[in-house]
């Protein structure tokens, strides 16, 4: 399934997949990447040096449209900045419990949980989303966490791609369908 991701990652499939929610039809498989944080990760977090990756507030990536309404109380915004402007971010919160709307259920996240990693297309292929994710695990590192942990979509091949490249495994797989009244969920390990 290597390039399902470019025919559902794009605002048609979004519209599709938001048209058939709308009638109570929805379908998803998600992978559980999950990483130790004892010592260095095994991010290459360096950077070309035209940004900076920090933690920062969310008027700060509000340029890249970033859902922050949906941030947690203690969920952090770390970005990559290229003189002040915003190149990509990703969302991380410590011993968390989230709504993960495409499952329809909240899920308990023990050690830092990763999500929305996003990189502005114009810039991709710079190594923004390594670096971000990298800081994203030094910082539950150095608050105590001892794993970090991803909930990514199957046809996602980007960010699956991100996440086992950097020492993250699969651990789980979530499946979820729902047709009008009737729900299966399953969870498996891979």
């Amino acid at each position: 399934m290597p390039q399902l991701w470019r025919l559902t990652r794009n605002r048609y499939g979004r519209a599709a997949y938001d048209a058939l929610a709308r009638v109570g039809i929805t379908a998803t498989v998600m992978d559980e990447y999950v990483t130790m944080l004892e010592g260095e990760t095994a991010f290459d977090a360096a950077s070309d040096g035209s940004y900076t990756v920090e933690t920062c507030l969310p008027a700060q990536v509000a340029p890249l449209d970033a859902p922050v309404g949906e941030l947690g109380p203690d969920e952090r915004i770390v970005a990559a900045l290229e003189e002040g402007q915003p190149r990509g971010y990703c969302f991380v919160s410590l011993d968390a419990t989230h709504e993960i709307e495409p499952l329809e259920r909240t899920l308990a996240f023990e050690g830092a949980y990763i999500r929305r990693v996003f990189v502005d297309p114009n810039h991709r292929n710079r190594g923004i989303a390594t670096a971000i994710v990298a800081e994203a695990c030094r910082h539950a590192r150095t608050e105590g966490a001892s794993r970090a942990t991803a909930l990514v979509a199957l046809d996602n091949s980007p960010s699956r791609a991100l996440f086992e490249r950097h020492g993250f495994e699969s651990r789980r797989r979530r499946r979820y369908v729902r047709v009008g009244p009737f729900a299966h969920r399953a969870t498996r390990a891979v």
